[in-house]
């Protein structure tokens, strides 16, 4: 008796491992999530998509993504060690110009080991024009000639006037070589008419040259600023100055 009842207790065990070994490899479930649902902006824009695949033992899945505009990606394949979950990844980037894009999807379809196809990601991308506004600069240097490392140091201030006022200024102290650079730009300069002149600023250094300003050459600059020419380079001043050896200061 005791032998049967062993016997008949191998028997299960072996029908059990039986079962178990042949149990059908198969994914029970897939799904997909798009990173954001509606869009709306400049294009092309590029939609995130997450899939979730998910088996009931080891094994290798095949898959591919597929689209709302009758493509489909490359099959690719994701292996399991184990029964589990398992997250894969896609993007879509569309769109150019004006228009919209309404109810677009991506999804994954399941081609091995048993053919499924997940929920569709549903997206909607409407494209609006980037508006560029114009931008508007002027610039330009102020050199004090081939002498002007004795000015080092000293400053001078450019002004930008427009329509008789005082708009925008810039104090530049001039470099070794008596030099030094100015611009303007910004919210403030649009298109228009502008003046520009260079003004001195009292020098409170030491120096053993006696150092006149005489002007700058030209005396001042006069300039438009369109759409078409947006941007005035180059206007440049050159300081007029001598030593004055038999003047009080002057700077």
């Amino acid at each position: 008796m005791r032998e049967k009842v062993l016997l008949f207790s191998v028997l299960l065990l072996g029908l059990a491992v039986m079962a178990a070994a042949i149990v059908a490899f198969k994914v029970t479930g897939v799904s997909v999530s798009v990173s954001e649902p509606e869009f709306s902006g400049s294009c092309p824009h590029r939609f995130h998509f997450s899939g979730r695949i998910t088996v009931n033992r080891e094994g290798t899945v095949r898959y591919r993504w597929l689209r709302s505009d009758a493509s489909s990606g490359p099959e690719e394949t994701l292996v399991f060690p184990a029964a589990g979950t398992q997250t894969v990844s896609a993007y879509w980037e569309l769109g150019a110009g004006m228009g919209r894009y309404p109810d677009r999807w991506m999804a994954i379809e399941i081609i091995a080991p048993n053919p499924r196809t997940s929920n569709r990601a549903m997206f909607d991308l409407t494209c609006i024009p980037r508006v560029v506004l114009p931008s508007y600069s002027i610039s330009g240097r102020v050199d004090s000639g081939p002498e002007g490392n004795k000015l080092a140091g000293r400053q001078v201030k450019v002004v930008l006037h427009r329509g008789g006022a005082e708009l925008l200024s810039r104090t530049i102290t001039l470099d070794a070589q008596g030099r030094g650079s100015y611009s303007f730009g910004g919210p403030i300069v649009g298109a228009g008419h502008y003046v520009i002149d260079v003004e001195k600023l009292p020098y409170s250094g030491s120096s053993t040259l006696n150092v006149c300003y005489e002007g700058t050459a030209p005396v001042s600059r006069s300039l438009d600023l369109t759409a078409a020419a947006p941007h005035a380079a180059d206007q440049n001043f050159t300081i007029a100055w001598v030593i004055g050896w038999d003047r009080p200061a002057c700077w």
